[in-house]
């Protein structure tokens, strides 16, 4: 009687299994977001438990990092595959810095220049800043100090203090003003809000384009009716710097493209995470100042969408 041969059998599938590539085989995708605590870090881990439900084969893993500046370099050096950044700090990397490796993935959502001061100050446009003390992040001094360049506002003196310290300073009168970056309905003025009216500081569509056209990655932007209480019964309108999600350019554009169509295609599921994913879009795509990763590229022409020639890389 012959010996039943199964257990050859067996053994030559548990040799495919553990020893021969699979197709399907899990693709990690290293994400860098900002410090923990911070929206980068909400948003980028959220982002990536979707993705990760969304797609099979890949997980993205969110990690915390140094922000926006931290990102381009790690991904220019191959460190990171993917990483969040200001648009203005990534085309300085990429045009001035000569990061070459870096291609934008998809805008996020918009970050809006808040300029404001509280309403008990009397100060109503951008201009009554001059001859006045103004607090900001330091983050913000080296753009805040272009921007006023910019228009020809001269503030009497510019303090870098945390934002507790500047909305401190402002409840004390020690302060007058200040800018911020942030999204729509930002936690950081609702909340003075909640105990002070503030006032945002207009600024003129003159000084707008005037700065549009000294930052190259700047948009315009307008913060709807109704974000905050001192915007009751009219917008801001103001620039943005859109938070990006880049990549290095030789992500594999399928894994690259598998990421643009589920982020876009589950984006309610986005907006569970936070409100401000409601801006991460196809129609926004656009809003980035360097060339999109050659898996944006594929989904966008798969959808007929016209691509301007200075977001493909010819390199």
């Amino acid at each position: 009687m012959k010996r039943p041969i199964y257990p050859f059998f067996i053994i030559l599938m548990i040799f495919f299994a553990l020893f021969l590539p699979s197709s399907e085989a899990q693709q990690f995708v290293s994400f860098g977001t900002g410090t923990e605590g911070g929206l980068y870090y909400i948003w980028g881990g959220g982002w990536a438990k979707v993705m990760n439900k969304a797609l099979q084969g890949v997980e993205v893993t969110a990690e915390s990092t140094g922000g926006s500046t931290a990102n381009c370099q790690l991904i220019e050096r191959g460190k990171l595959q993917l990483g969040f950044s200001l648009a203005q700090v990534t085309y300085d990397m990429y045009a001035d810095k000569k990061m070459k490796n870096l291609r934008a993935l998809f805008p996020a959502y918009p970050g809006y220049y808040y300029f404001y001061a509280l309403k008990k100050s009397g100060l109503k446009t951008i201009y009554d800043i001059n001859g006045k003390d103004i607090g900001y992040v330091k983050g913000l001094h080296d753009t805040t100090v272009r921007i006023f360049e910019t228009i020809g506002v001269k503030p009497a003196k510019s303090h870098i203090l945390t934002h507790a310290a500047t909305v401190e300073g402002l409840q004390d009168g020690i302060l007058h003003c200040s800018a911020v970056i942030g999204p729509e309905k930002w936690p950081g003025l609702t909340s003075i809000e909640a105990t002070h009216e503030i006032q945002f500081l207009t600024m003129t569509e003159k000084d707008i384009q005037a700065i549009l056209k000294a930052f190259h990655a700047y948009r315009k932007g307008v913060v709807p009716k109704g974000s905050y209480k001192a915007l009751s019964d009219k917008p801001y309108e103001t620039v943005v710097d859109w938070n990006l999600i880049l990549a290095n350019k030789n992500l594999s554009e399928e894994i690259a493209y598998k990421l643009v169509k589920a982020t876009y295609e589950s984006n309610p599921d986005l907006v569970a995470v936070h409100p401000v994913s409601s801006a991460a879009k196809v129609e926004n795509v656009m809003n980035t100042p360097i060339p999109l990763h050659p898996g944006t590229i594929k989904y966008l022409r798969e959808l007929k969408i016209s691509i301007p020639p200075s977001l493909i890389s010819t390199e």
